[in-house]
């Protein structure tokens, strides 16, 4: 989080913004996390992208992973109402398991579950300050499940938000309200309390069944001053989403598959302690605790996780050319499960312990021109009673003041899910592509589905990936923009994924069908290649545009040899979840216009090229997103916001680990008072 110092030359920063911007200034600018601590962006040795303030401020988006769309390389796929799937450089999943979500560096992930819900960060985004992207792994330092990347996303302190927010959202497809209340205390103390619900109406879906989706949020944050190095922050929230869900019911005894409508609740809280000492740029520390719960009740899976952490952080200048820095952390998982129609697991009780610890050496090999950053990252896990190790290297060579070069390596090893190991019964089923007739003495059987059962006990190995990535950034000259340029190899092993054991005709239920057994396993290797270039260009002082365009070319193999003809199509479908689970094209435009002194226009155009996945065709997209926004006075400011607008409904629903059935999501319109006093 920025300190107050660093609040105020922001502020500086901003006010000579028709001034030439210097790499010093810069680090005060919003930044990213680089081995696990703040760098400037341009000095960070990996991709990266950040929306700022402004940039959240003016987006016609309402939620984060919205916002994520305009990011390049960041694929979001919305296949229902309150479900997203978010995937960088590629394995796009609705549980975002290969890529890091964090609030304020704080990760709800768990390795018993391996996955986060978007629903677990409808965030208030008037307190966001930033959002960070950091692509690849980074040597494993940010955490378990960065692999393909980092979204961080950066609050506000109580500082920045004394007063108090009411906003109201009215539209076509939602309805929501927001509040928040922040107070100084004292001099060096202030505070937060904030809260918002919303509501909003079903997607377009193919079965009679409704998933309109309500959800609520409150929460707060207590920051002090011990002094002008010291700042101590507190905070916590808690969730509730209620979302209409559909889900194909397998029943083994009967043969049948059932449509079956219901609901995926979830909801938790949770809570971090944070101090945090910034002596200099260059020498900085922090320690933080954390503890959460989450609680899910749907058709598919039924748990209840605590998770519980503490961890260190340090950054220390040793000479004038010389920066070491260190992180040691420990974190507790424990899940309780239920049965549910769907899943049975073989202990209701699983708990997981992860220690972990790291180091990243920063070295000016020729000041002001050549630097040397390489690292390792320990990680051991009680489960597999394993301990990974994750090396990075990188190179930074600066051409001027306003241009930087960079070549890394780093590796990611992913812990396997614990839950993965403990699964007595997975039920799910699908149609077959063509039914099989059978001829019998008393007529023709028709077998028209399949009922599938996952088996997995077996301790699976952790997935690696190695990533070679170099990138160049420059500034353009009087603050007119910047351009980047982002291009990557990755090579994975030991991808995780369900392959089949052996199938069977059961021909004696009143409805016949083929039964497969399956089980996970290591299964895949692959490789992919791609780039992201983001163009930020001020054409002049009443218009910015953001061009953003990525490619991604991934191909993967299975490491097993199948055994037969049922094999080998199992494993193909399970190749093709990851094989074409992300577009290989996408681009995004965003255009900033203040129309008139009080009046702004921001328009979003994204594009995504159509893609063949296991479960169906993903046509193409071409959208339109706007944002009109009347600043009537200094507290109050009226927008009316149009989201799909190029076409009544969009399919974006081919998405790995989704359960549920494909809907299509409307056009819609709303009108955004806020009022700040």
């Amino acid at each position: 989080m920025l300190t107050g110092t660093a609040l105020q030359a922001q502020e500086d920063l901003a006010e000579s913004s028709s001034l030439p911007v210097s790499l010093d200034e810069l680090a005060n600018a919003p930044v990213i996390i680089s081995s696990r601590l703040e760098s400037q962006i341009f000095n960070a040795p990996t991709g990266s992208f950040v929306f700022d303030e402004e940039d959240i401020a003016k987006l016609p988006v309402d939620s984060i992973p919205e916002m994520l769309r305009y990011a390049p390389g960041v694929h979001i796929v919305r296949p229902s109402n309150g479900i997203w799937g978010m995937g960088i450089r590629g394995v796009n999943s609705r549980f975002f398991n290969r890529a890091l979500f964090t609030v304020d560096e704080q990760n709800v992930y768990a390795s018993i579950f391996a996955g986060l819900f978007g629903s677990q960060h409808d965030l208030l985004m008037e307190d966001v300050a930033s959002v960070e992207v950091a692509y690849g792994p980074g040597g494993g330092t940010w955490d378990n499940n960065a692999v393909n990347g980092l979204v961080n996303v950066r609050m506000k302190t109580a500082f920045e938000t004394e007063g108090s927010l009411l906003r109201v959202n009215l539209g076509t497809e939602n309805r929501g309200m927001a509040a928040r209340i922040g107070w100084a205390i004292d001099d060096k103390t202030s505070a937060r309390v904030y809260a918002k619900a919303n509501q909003r109406d079903s997607s377009l879906t193919r079965f009679p069944y409704e998933n309109d989706w309500d959800t609520a949020r409150a929460g707060f944050r207590l920051d002090h001053r011990a002094t002008s190095h010291d700042l101590l922050s507190i905070s916590g929230e808690a969730f509730y989403s209620d979302l209409g869900y559909a889900y194909d019911l397998a029943n083994f005894d009967t043969g049948s598959l059932n449509f079956t409508a219901d609901a995926e609740r979830l909801a938790g809280a949770n809570t971090q302690l944070k101090w945090t000492r910034n002596v200099s740029n260059d020498s900085s520390y922090s320690v933080r605790s954390w503890f959460g719960y989450s609680d899910l009740d749907a058709a598919y899976a039924a748990f209840g996780i605590w998770t519980a952490g503490l961890e260190a952080r340090g950054k220390q200048q040793w000479g004038d050319f010389h920066t070491v820095s260190f992180n040691l952390g420990a974190a507790y998982d424990e899940e309780h499960t239920s049965s549910t129609l769907a899943s049975d697991f073989t202990n209701r009780l699983l708990d997981s312990y992860t220690a972990y610890s790291g180091f990243q050496d920063n070295w000016a090999i020729y000041p002001e021109k050549l630097s040397l950053s390489w690292g390792v990252d320990f990680r051991y896990d009680d489960r597999s009673d394993d301990t990974t190790v994750s090396p990075n290297a990188s190179l930074i060579f600066e051409i001027d003041e306003s241009s930087r070069l960079w070549l890394s390596y780093s590796q990611a090893n992913r812990n396997p899910p614990v839950s993965l190991s403990v699964i007595e019964s997975l039920r799910s089923g699908k149609a077959l592509d063509q039914p099989i007739s059978i001829p019998t003495p008393d007529g023709t059987l028709v077998l028209e589905h399949s009922l599938a059962d996952a088996v997995s006990t077996e301790l699976l190995d952790a997935e690696v990936m190695d990533s070679f990535e170099a990138g160049y950034r420059t500034l353009f000259a009087d603050d007119k923009g910047s351009f980047t340029l982002n291009a990557f190899v990755y090579e994975y092993d030991e991808l995780i994924a369900r392959v089949g054991v052996d199938n069977s005709l059961v021909l004696t239920t009143p409805t016949p069908y083929v039964k497969i057994n399956g089980a996970y396993d290591n299964l895949l290797m692959g490789d992919a290649y791609g780039f992201e270039a983001s163009l930020d260009w001020e054409l002049n002082q009443r218009h910015r545009a953001r061009l953003n365009y990525s490619f991604k070319k991934d191909s993967f193999q299975s490491l097993i040899d199948p055994e037969n003809a049922f094999q080998e199509d199992f494993i193909a479908f399970s190749i093709g979840e990851f094989d074409n689970s992300t577009p290989d094209h996408m681009a995004s435009l965003n255009l900033s216009s203040e129309i008139a002194d009080d009046w702004n226009l921001d328009t979003g155009f994204r594009y995504t090229s159509s893609y063949d996945f296991a479960k169906g065709q993903q046509p193409a997209i071409f959208q339109l997103d706007a944002r009109l926004t009347w600043q009537k006075t200094e507290s109050l400011k009226l927008s009316l916001v149009g989201r799909n607008l190029l076409n009544p409904t969009t399919q974006e629903a081919r998405l790995k680990d989704f359960f549920g059935h494909w809907t299509e999501v409307k056009r819609e319109v709303y009108l955004e008072i806020s009022a700040h006093y």
